[in-house]
């Protein structure tokens, strides 16, 4: 097996019994490391099969599983998601048609401001002073004379509202 001449025993000096059990386990073969002898290399260990307690097992097993209790929870959260999912849209549905509306009505009232300005520029522009003194004039209309205007003190500035008969001038 292996030649005698090249191996040599590696004697330790110290007198342990680690030592003593080791020391002749290696060999030496010319200049290289060190070895093990093959024929006394212990056979490796039997690896333990890790045991698997039934308690463990069965509590594992229920962890994984789905339960009646928690489908229940897991449905009614999906429900509530999917009416509060709907909801939003029908909200956000009636938002924007309800924008659409108001730009809708804003459109028709700059619309309805265009139109009444082109109708009061034409109603300025349709009599001048002399025109309205001439038709006043044809119906028997007069200036005031001297004496025909008496003035009022009213508590408002902008109008005044008759209640009763006007009193004679003084």
């Amino acid at each position: 097996m292996m030649d005698k001449r090249n191996v040599t025993s590696i004697r330790g000096t110290a007198n342990t019994s680690n030592t003593k059990n080791t020391r002749n386990l290696y060999y030496i073969d010319g200049s290289t490391i060190r070895k093990r002898r093959p024929e006394e290399i212990s056979p490796k260990r039997p690896v333990k099969q890790p045991q698997t307690y039934r308690k463990a097992a069965i509590k594992a097993e229920k962890s994984l599983a789905f339960d009646a209790k928690y489908f229940l929870i897991t449905a009614l959260a999906v429900i509530a998601l999917a009416i509060s999912t709907a909801t939003m849209l029908y909200v956000e549905s009636r938002v924007q048609k309800q924008k659409y509306h108001v730009a809708n009505l804003q459109s028709e009232i700059q619309t309805l401001k265009t139109e009444n300005a082109e109708y009061k520029a034409s109603l300025d522009n349709m009599y001048t002073l002399d025109q309205i003194f001439d038709i006043a004039t044809k119906w028997g209309m007069v200036y005031s004379s001297e004496g025909q205007i008496l003035g009022y003190e009213a508590t408002n500035e902008d109008y005044v509202t008759q209640h009763e008969d006007v009193p004679e001038a003084e």
